[in-house]
């Protein structure tokens, strides 16, 4: 079948506008460092202590982990842990408070107002990619299904392409039968990317879009003029 004249000419147009097209599809990439992750209590914790914030730079490949020497290792609980595997952010947050009133038992750590206790991970960075959004897993072994030790309260944010939340003084967890001391939930976090477009890519698309919108006014010209 012989295509038509206009359909012939708008044929290569519409293929390099999809071939741009595609270059900004939602991907899954590799993530590079280093991160800075911050641990932001408001309200302090129920131990008593006042609002704190502590940083540090993290090298993705070593990540934090309870009693590694760091402000935010020092401060963690037993079994506790943030790593970094490809473009995932892992990390087992343990109950810090048993509410012998309610029974819940929460990580103890303290928002303030309208402001949360959080997780921040600064400076994300993922090499020719964009981060646009992520899927959030609450299982143990950091799957995406099976067991999992929270009832209530996980949350994430992404702020910026560089920047995600996790809340922390809403989560609950399950009670596995000794209280705080083996009540702990694992999240796993996976960064969604989209390849950010070369000039080429960008001028090709632009291309091909402008030849779309011509060829369309030449034949709205043409069915006005018959």
């Amino acid at each position: 079948m012989t295509l038509p004249v206009h359909s012939r000419r708008l044929r290569p147009l519409a293929l390099a506008t999809g071939l741009a097209l595609t270059l900004v599809q939602p991907a899954l990439a590799a993530l590079s460092g280093p991160v800075s992750v911050s641990l932001i209590a408001p309200g302090g914790d129920m131990s008593g202590s006042p609002a704190f914030v502590l940083s540090q730079l993290v090298n993705p490949a070593v990540g934090i982990e309870v009693g590694d020497g760091s402000d935010i290792g020092n401060y963690m609980l037993g079994g506790e842990e943030i790593r970094f595997v490809d473009n995932s952010i892992l990390l087992h947050v343990a109950a810090g408070w048993d509410d012998v009133d309610t029974g819940e038992l929460s990580t103890g750590i303290l928002g303030q107002g309208a402001d949360t206790a959080r997780y921040e991970f600064s400076d994300l960075a993922i090499a020719g990619q964009v981060i646009v959004g992520f899927n959030l897993y609450a299982f143990d072994d950091y799957a995406t299904s099976g067991s999992s030790g929270v009832l209530s309260g996980t949350s994430a944010s992404l702020l910026s392409p560089t920047q995600l939340s996790f809340g922390l003084d809403a989560l609950r967890f399950v009670n596995r039968g000794n209280g705080t001391s083996e009540a702990y939930g694992e999240f796993r976090i996976d960064l969604l990317t989209q390849p950010v477009p070369e000039p080429a890519s960008w001028a090709l698309m632009l291309i091909g879009l402008a030849g779309c919108t011509q060829l369309a006014r030449r034949a709205k010209a043409r069915n006005q003029a018959a």
